[in-house]
């Protein structure tokens, strides 16, 4: 059952909706404990949703045990980018002055080397109408630092209300919970072939609204190295089998000729800024100035920063790890040539 069929609602609405009433739901007929969550809570079920040892470690342990990484844009925090809004860019010698071509835009976002008044020079003697152009905003979202790790955590991938029970009725008083908060998975009731998520006292999430980081590694290799999870869409790197860092990521879209391939793969070389460009004079011509930390690891995928989403979460690629600066900066520091890359796909089969 895939999780990301909601993801095209979300690129629409901030919030999703939750039931008013579990009459929305058709009644349960199969649920289980799957044993995710944290040792006091295993005796969590459908009809035991509350237990004084499991409220406990809800009260001592209320939030991950992480350390946010400080937003940190490295190699490009100076640099300025804009984005084309046509399909077609007239270029000029000089501001106002002669037109000397008009350039395909495609998806691309360029950084000029100088503004000048509603101006910007794309390399000496090229100069385009900012009338033509969006700035690029880069995402200041950042993965964490892992302490310890007693339960699976969890970031919410979309403003949600939790609900009271599985299948439930929404906590509309104090259920809100916003997109890249951290929550811990105390607990994991399996309903109809759904995880449902405890997440604090009395609330509980569809696994659909979260991107989940288990505590037992995928795989086991030496040292360090990072596993990629296609399914929960997240990053985890490893000093043998513990947990250091996790983020979220954006792998390829779910469409053949973009999925991220799975399989154990090693960093094969690293580039800390770069030009990534592809499809010229097709319908999905790219160009990318100033690419940052990119770690590749299959032929032209890699590990990368982006500035031109923040879609993290969600596949968006084509192909490639997208991860937030902070993120790639991290990695690009922590990494080396020669580092594995496990990639993997943690979600039911099909």
């Amino acid at each position: 059952m895939s999780k990301w069929i909601l993801f095209v609602v979300f690129s629409l609405f901030l919030t999703i909706a939750v039931p008013d009433s579990a009459a929305d739901f058709a009644h349960p007929n199969m649920s289980y404990n799957t044993g995710q969550g944290h040792p006091s809570c295993s005796n969590i079920t459908l009809e035991q949703l509350s237990t004084p040892m499991c409220d406990a470690a809800m009260a001592s342990l209320p939030v991950p045990d992480v350390t946010p990484l400080p937003a940190d844009f490295g190699i490009i925090k100076d640099v300025k980018f804009i984005r084309f809004n046509t399909t077609e860019v007239p270029v000029y010698n000089a501001p106002n002055g002669n037109l000397i071509e008009n350039m395909t835009a495609g998806y691309t976002y360029l950084a000029p080397i100088n503004f000048i008044e509603g101006w910007a020079e794309l390399s000496p003697g090229r100069w385009v109408s900012m009338a033509n152009v969006t700035m690029g905003n880069p995402s200041a979202f950042s993965g964490v630092l892992v302490n310890t790790m007693p339960m699976p955590f969890a970031w919410i991938l979309w403003d949600v209300e939790a609900v009271k029970s599985p299948n439930g009725f929404a906590d509309k008083e104090n259920g809100l919970y916003r997109r890249y908060q951290l929550v811990n998975i105390f607990a994991t009731i399996n309903v109809n072939g759904w995880n449902w998520y405890l997440i604090g006292p009395g609330h509980w999430t569809n696994q659909k609204n979260v991107s989940m980081v288990y505590p037992k590694a995928p795989a086991e290799f030496e040292g360090r190295w990072v596993g990629v999870d296609l399914y929960e869409q997240n990053i985890v790197a490893y000093e043998d089998d513990k947990p250091v860092m996790a983020s979220l990521i954006s792998s390829g879209l779910k469409e053949p000729k973009w999925e991220t391939n799975t399989g154990t793969f090693i960093i094969q070389e690293r580039v800390e800024s770069g030009v990534m460009a592809g499809f010229e004079g097709a319908e999905d011509y790219y160009w990318l100035d100033l690419v940052p930390y990119a770690q590749y690891f299959d032929g032209a995928i890699s590990l990368h920063g982006i500035y031109w989403h923040d879609s993290f979460g969600y596949p968006h690629s084509h192909g490639c790890v997208n991860l937030s600066v902070t993120d790639a900066k991290w990695l690009y520091e922590w990494m080396t040539d020669g580092t594995t890359v496990y990639v993997y796909d943690s979600g039911p089969s099909s």
